[in-house]
């Protein structure tokens, strides 16, 4: 009997992850290979479209933009997705909680701000169920496998930013990547003189890399942001043997926020990340491309609570997705909107953003999700 919901194209090995264990199954096209990239940005950049991202002090990717705290503070974001698979007609629905971004800063004199952030690079995190037949001399048994993987390759960001002139910030960083991934596959039958089968395998990686940036006000109304990263070894582990070993991808990235007109902010960003290097990390087979990606997006002034006015967002992003399935290509096309509500006087800030993504490339098969992102940014 086939697969309940799973096409061909995507019966995965656990094995992508360095590991040789049984072939498991997953609906779902984003978190293909090693996972799916949430972006390192918070959820106020996200319902722009990621336009600010190079100046937004509560992302992860430049760290010049950690001057942009102005004063000590911490951000926590929390950013469930509500995944929905379609393929030869049938639907799988899922949901993934994540935790994407932590970070938080504190001044060091007039000049110097130190930073550090920790954010999802690449989040795997699925689990799916299928049935199948064990066929025997005289009979046959049904049988239920289900697969389920928990993990993610985090991104570590210790940081420093220098105002090096009243205008133009330079921030540097390290980027130390741990994580890891956990398989556990378990068989059932109707029939209880079948034996139950269960089988759990855990992966470790570590790594490290560096990031540089520069944050440059050139006039009162704009903002510009670039920043680069380079990557150092990748390397996967099974207990405390080495697997495999790998470079951790580069990226750059350029930005620009405007604020000359009145109770409008304007941001648009561009993307590229370097994750071919992460060949070699895995199994040969797992295919693993370049990509890059653009967005952008406007705030608006709008009504006013608890003193201050709230600030309402739309944005647009469009991307590739670092995995490929069946030699395809991923695509992303996601659109935003959301809100931020001001406290203790503008000092600190509750944000809410509500994403829609879809994701095409796959023949026959398409994935839509929403991703509902909670931030809240205090600064005492």
């Amino acid at each position: 009997m086939r697969p309940r919901f799973i096409p061909p194209a995507f019966l995965v090995a656990a094995a992508a992850c360095a590991a040789a264990v049984p072939a498991g199954a997953q609906g779902t096209i984003r978190t293909q290979g090693f996972g799916y990239p949430p972006g390192q940005i918070s959820a106020a950049a996200a319902a722009l479209g990621g336009g600010p991202a190079e100046t937004d002090a509560q992302s992860a990717l430049n760290p010049a933009s950690i001057a942009a705290w102005i004063r000590p503070g911490v951000y926590v974001e929390y950013a469930p997705e509500f995944r929905q698979v379609t393929t030869n007609g049938q639907s799988d629905h899922t949901t993934t909680s994540r935790f994407p971004i932590m970070s938080g800063a504190i001044n060091i004199g007039n000049r110097v701000t130190a930073g550090i952030s920790v954010s999802t690079l690449l989040d795997r995190t699925w689990e799916t169920t299928r049935t199948g037949f064990d066929h025997f001399v005289s009979d046959s048994v049904q049988f239920t496998e289900n697969f389920k993987v928990s993990g993610a390759i985090d991104d570590i960001k210790p940081g420093i930013a220098v105002a090096v002139l009243q205008t133009l910030w330079l921030g540097v960083s390290a980027d130390v990547y741990s994580g890891d991934n956990n398989l556990t596959i378990l068989r059932t039958s109707l029939d209880t003189t079948v034996k139950t089968f269960s089988q759990t395998s855990r992966l470790s990686y570590s790594g490290v890399g560096a990031s540089g940036g520069i944050m440059w006000q050139p006039t009162s109304f704009m903002a510009i942001g670039v920043s680069g990263r380079l990557g150092g070894r990748l390397t996967a582990f099974r207990n405390d043997t080495v697997l495999t070993r790998a470079t951790a991808p580069k990226r750059a990235g350029a930005g620009v926020t405007f604020t000359g007109l009145p109770g409008v902010v304007l941001a648009f960003h561009t993307d590229w990340e370097g994750w071919a290097s992460m060949n070699g990390l895995g199994q040969p087979g797992l295919l693993i491309t370049n990509t890059t990606e653009y967005g952008g997006g406007a705030e608006f002034r709008g009504p006013v609570a608890l003193g201050e006015p709230i600030a309402l967002r739309i944005g647009y992003r469009h991307r590739g997705l670092p995995f490929l399935v069946d030699s395809s290509k991923v695509m992303e096309s996601s659109y935003s909107a959301g809100f931020g509500v001001p406290l203790s006087q503008g000092r600190s800030r509750i944000d809410f953003t509500l994403v829609r993504a879809i994701r095409t490339g796959v023949p026959g098969v398409t994935e839509h999700a929403w991703t509902a992102e909670f931030g809240i940014m205090v600064r005492p």
